[in-house]
């Protein structure tokens, strides 16, 4: 690989998924001492966290190498990003590219496939968006994608305003974006069932939202009854807080209906915290009923409005009631906790840390940096 630059390109500094999964990708690269770059596509994402400020110092370049360039983008960006190359002198055609989209339903949608056949191959983050590229015809490479989270100092939970004696649930949604998907009905509901089941219990929701669509659904309705035991967080934060609050919780909750990955459950198993999720979509490559707590679904169609380009596709409805099964009374049973966390933090690490994940970026990289040399060699580049 020193002969062949290997840089990723995407939006390293957003403070939504797409910007942490551009940072794990660079972070596993590094920890088998891989020399990865960074190039920042649109720059229009503020420069204002810590942790994406250490990142970038390590590893930003103002130009975009030839060599292997992983494409962190959607399919309807790619228009966007071949004019911007354009105007700075730069082109697809200056080396091998790689793109890397997400996508939370069964099948990628056609009118973004063709985007995307541009690219010299694509790589998967999940073995469910790879059977999604599949379903519209778009062969990919199954590289996975690191949930593992950095050791440090973190904040107490005092930080938060959360008990130091209750059990805490956590759950991250976004109104900005389509709330079906994440279902926060669910989790309180879920959680509303706890309380009223276990009237004495020293138990507490933490949710974390991005809200800024006035057109979402009133989810807050939902919170009445329970309201004086859930601690909202509906400000920006940072890297360092978003993991502060992960690592101050029991129990990480994600009742999803579809995820192209579920970064957030990964995470929490990464730091030894129980994870309570939908047994279907992209979480399902790091957990397992061995490790984390897997709810029962059944398949329905997509509603009307609920999901762009949701024609003809489905996804989950979890089951509440073995969601409840599942953790009633489990703040009751430190043993059994702690065993549950231990076995998370081993599942993470190992199917989905950082040296794993880089593994494959190492391996799938040397394969075509061996077959442009052959092609160089033959005259074809």
């Amino acid at each position: 690989m020193n002969s062949v630059p290997l840089t990723f390109v995407g939006h390293p500094f957003a403070s939504t998924g797409v910007g942490e999964k551009i940072r794990a990708d660079v972070r596993a690269a590094a920890a088998i001492h891989l020399q990865p770059l960074i190039y920042d596509i649109f720059g229009y994402s503020p420069r204002t966290d810590r942790d994406h400020l250490e990142l970038a110092r390590r590893f930003e370049t103002p130009k975009l190498p030839g060599g292997i360039r992983v494409f962190h983008i959607n399919g309807d960006e790619v228009e966007a990003v071949e004019q911007v190359l354009a105007s700075r002198g730069e082109s697809l055609s200056d080396g091998y590219n790689v793109v890397v989209p997400a996508w939370e339903l069964p099948r990628y949608p056609e009118r973004w496939a063709a985007a995307l056949r541009r690219f010299d191959e694509i790589w998967a983050i999940s073995h469910f968006i790879a059977d999604s590229l599949k379903a519209a015809d778009l062969p990919s490479v199954y590289i996975g994608h690191s949930v593992e989270l950095e050791p440090r100092a973190l904040l107490p939970r005092r930080s938060f305003g959360l008990r130091e004696s209750a059990f805490v649930f956590l759950h991250f949604f976004d109104t900005t974006s389509y709330v079906a998907r994440k279902n926060p009905q669910a989790v309180l509901e879920l959680f509303r069932r706890l309380r009223r089941a276990n009237p004495l219990a020293d138990i507490q929701l933490a949710l974390k939202v991005k809200t800024a669509d006035a057109g979402a659904p009133n989810w807050k309705i939902a919170l009445e009854g329970i309201a004086s035991d859930v601690v909202l967080f509906d400000t920006v934060f940072t890297s360092y807080q978003t993991q502060s609050l992960i690592a101050a919780c029991d129990c990480f909750v994600s009742l999803h209906r579809a995820e192209g990955l579920g970064r957030g459950l990964g995470e929490a198993m990464s730091m030894g915290r129980i994870a309570l999720g939908t047994n279907w979509s992209g979480n399902t490559d790091f957990m397992t009923k061995d490790d984390s707590l897997l709810v029962d679904a059944s398949l329905i169609p997509v509603g009307e409005g609920e999901y762009p380009e949701s024609a003809g596709q489905h996804w989950a409805d979890p089951d509440i009631d073995h969601a409840f099964s599942l953790v009633n009374g489990i703040w009751d049973n430190p043993d059994f906790r702690e065993r549950l966390g231990a076995r998370a933090r081993t599942a993470a690490l190992v199917r989905a840390g950082h040296r794993t994940v880089g593994k494959r970026i190492l391996d799938r990289t040397n394969e075509i940096a061996e077959m442009l040399r052959r092609s160089w060699r033959h005259g074809i580049y």
